[in-house]
């Protein structure tokens, strides 16, 4: 609970002083486009302006992700920073969509501006402000694992070069004078489409959170490699991470083991790699339990025959749970099948066929997965 608290606290510290310093740069900017008369000064006010009530959606965003879990949420409200993302970058995309329009205008009906060195020393710094403001806010992001404050740093990087284009055209006005009216117009159509096309990017950054993202292939293996590593552990399968927000995460997985484990030793097993795994990773994971008696000379040889017949199958990745039991006469397993592969019901009983048709005398129990994690 502590490391949360943290985060949040270095999420909200970045968002104050995100409003804060937009807000000067936006009053600044917005007072010397006005005097100049500088459609595109104005707008640059006005995406630092969009900028600062970002920040502040973003600090209430994560003041609600906090709230702890309660019986309608049990697994907490993290997800609400995606919703956040999405809330922000729909005000930046409307702001770009509003200055397009006046930018436009502009282009139709120019007005030459009259620029001050003074205002010009004022983008200069603005420049310099935002790039420093981007460089903070990635950092942070990057620390606190929060989309919504890299894509803001992402958007700050965006203003310093929006900025820049705005003093360009400031100081080619300043030395070309009405041969160049129309560059001011110009220059804020410009500005107005980058707005739009970062607004639709970050609307679209945070939706894979929301709809269950494929988890990352890197920290998948580098998790199964760590229960592997456990000597009693046989193979791990169906490894799948559930996302509810940034840093709350709930996984499963399942081991296979030696059939001849008895429950104490089960339990002594699952508890470690429980601890182990939310210790390394802060992930809470539940733990199947596989029995694999592959190494049972009764059952050997048909072990090797079944997994020769089902990887031979083109649709199938990997088989898992395999047992088989003489005395039962049965023969259980799952196989994990490529997306794509066709219709599920169908391959399960070609499957289910293929070993049947192996081994007539055996009750076939075999399920079908799906690749979660398997594949890059």
């Amino acid at each position: 609970m502590k490391t949360e608290k943290t985060r949040d606290q270095q999420i909200i510290r970045a968002s104050e002083i995100g409003i804060a310093t937009n807000l000067a740069l936006s009053g600044s900017k917005a007072a010397v486009g006005a005097l100049s008369g500088s459609i595109s000064i104005v707008l640059d006010a006005v995406n630092n302006l969009t900028d600062a009530l970002s920040a502040v959606l973003t600090l209430v965003g994560t003041k609600l992700a906090g709230k702890p879990a309660d019986k309608e949420h049990p697994f907490g409200h993290g997800r609400i920073e995606y919703i956040t993302t999405i809330a922000v970058a729909f005000v930046v995309a409307g702001a770009g969509v509003s200055s397009l329009v006046e930018s436009v205008n502009k282009l139709l009906h120019p007005e030459m501006p009259e620029h001050s060195w003074t205002g010009l020393a004022v983008l200069a710094v603005a420049i310099a402000v935002k790039l420093v403001l981007s460089s903070f806010y990635c950092r942070t992001g990057e620390k606190t694992e929060s989309e919504t404050l890299k894509d803001t740093g992402a958007d700050a990087r965006f203003d310093a070069v929006i900025t820049g284009a705005t003093l360009l055209c400031a100081l080619l006005n300043m030395a070309f004078g009405s041969s160049l009216i129309w560059l001011d117009g110009a220059l804020g159509a410009c500005i107005s489409i980058i707005i739009v096309r970062a607004g639709i990017i970050m609307v679209l950054s945070p939706l894979d959170g929301l709809l269950g993202k494929r988890s990352n292939h890197a920290l998948v293996e580098k998790i199964r490699e760590e229960i592997a590593s456990h000597k009693e552990v046989l193979g791990v399968f169906d490894l799948m991470i559930h996302d509810y927000g940034p840093q709350h995460r709930i996984g499963s997985v399942h081991i296979e083991v030696e059939d001849s484990m008895n429950a104490h030793q089960l339990h002594d097993l699952t508890r470690h790699l429980q601890k182990d795994l939310m210790d390394k990773y802060g992930i809470l994971f539940t733990i199947g339990i596989y029995a694999c008696n592959c190494n049972d000379p009764l059952t050997t040889p048909m072990y090797r025959n079944i997994m020769d017949i089902l990887h031979s199958i083109p649709e199938v990745m990997q088989v898992h749970g395999l047992y088989i039991d003489p005395k039962d006469n049965t023969i259980s397993f799952d196989t994990v099948v490529k997306f794509g592969a066709g219709d599920g019901d169908a391959l399960k009983k070609k499957i289910h066929d293929v070993i049947a048709a192996a081994y007539p005398e055996f009750s076939i129990d075999n399920g079908i997965d799906y690749d979660y994690t398997l594949s890059k």
